[in-house]
């Protein structure tokens, strides 16, 4: 088949875990010991000639060691004919290849839908939902999860107040002061109070996030990622924020501040990554939003961008402000 019509699928990268060190260029010419240590270390070349380099340490964690090809791309999981697909397949049928109906029927709900379901979580569900002394699995029948969150948002607090998105997770409802120039000479600005807008801090959303499942996936050591063509040139790709000289210059000056009285945890960069636009909320009517959303450089832009992914977090929600 011609080359240009070959799809070339996603390649898994190459653990960081499983690379030998590598002496750097010109390191027999160092005649003094300093203080900050360096270990210069390569990756191995993957399928398509790509490395990683660490210029100056090793990472503490690699979470490109846990990356699977289906994470990189949607293809069929068997890349030969329907006919061996088939053949590969063929297994007694369920509760194989668990002790009973049960837990094939709850292992399958964790090998299914969302992505973010931790073995943590799914341990969790066993042992505080479906064998808690009050389970009654008749209970649920006719059960539906928008019904009952709305019944859920219908409910009040302990305080006698309404019970909101808003109500938890530090949320905090401000006025804001808008100064309005006036269209008359030595005039000063006219100011509105805006009131409605809700916040929370960005701080506690790092924290949550650094607890979430999805943290095991940040990258926390900053790597440059080279090609290498057919004859030895080298040259660099900027293709994630962790890897481009702004974040490695902010990660060797972070190294560099005196660590808090008593701390021996690693310093490791928090990449903030905002944006903010209006949306419509519904297909019919005028129901909108404008909320300020935030998302973290050390996730990878290809977990970035899948929408279960879980990777956005809300910090704000700007009210809308009358013409008059």
């Amino acid at each position: 088949m011609p080359r240009p019509f070959v799809d070339e699928l996603p390649s898994v990268p190459t653990s960081a875990s499983a690379s030998r060190a590598t002496e750097p260029r010109g390191a027999h010419l160092i005649k003094r010991v300093i203080l900050h240590v360096r270990e210069y270390f390569r990756t191995g070349l993957n399928q398509f000639n790509i490395l990683r380099e660490y210029v100056k340490q090793r990472p503490s964690y690699d979470p490109d060691a846990h990356v699977r090809a289906e994470d990189l791309a949607n293809f069929p999981l068997y890349a030969g004919s329907t006919d061996d697909a088939n053949d590969v397949m063929d297994h007694p049928p369920p509760p194989w290849p668990f002790e009973n109906m049960s837990k094939y029927l709850l292992m399958n709900w964790f090998h299914t839908g969302s992505t973010q379901k931790s073995e943590a979580e799914i341990t969790r569900l066993a042992t505080e939902v479906i064998l808690a002394p009050g389970f009654q699995s008749q209970d649920l029948s006719g059960f539906n999860t928008h019904q009952e969150n709305k019944r859920l948002d219908n409910t009040t607090t302990t305080a006698g107040k309404p019970n909101t998105p808003f109500s938890t997770d530090g949320w905090q409802e401000v006025s804001v002061k808008i100064e309005v120039p006036v269209a008359l000479k030595n005039h000063t600005p006219q100011v509105f109070h805006v009131p409605g807008l809700h916040h929370r801090s960005i701080v506690e959303v790092i924290k949550t996030a650094w607890k979430s499942a999805i943290s095991s996936q940040f990258h926390l050591t900053p790597f440059r990622k080279i090609h290498v063509d057919p004859t030895g040139k080298e040259t660099r790709i900027y293709d994630e924020v962790y890897t481009s000289e702004a974040w490695e210059a902010a990660h060797d000056e972070l190294q560099k501040q005196r660590s808090e009285p008593g701390c021996k945890l690693e310093k490791v960069i928090a990449g903030l990554m905002f944006w903010s636009d209006s949306t419509h909320l519904a297909q019919f009517g005028t129901a909108s939003v404008w909320p300020l959303y935030m998302y973290f450089a050390n996730l990878s832009k290809y977990a970035r961008a899948k929408p279960n992914s879980g990777a956005c977090h809300h910090v704000a929600y700007i009210p809308t402000v009358s013409d008059r």
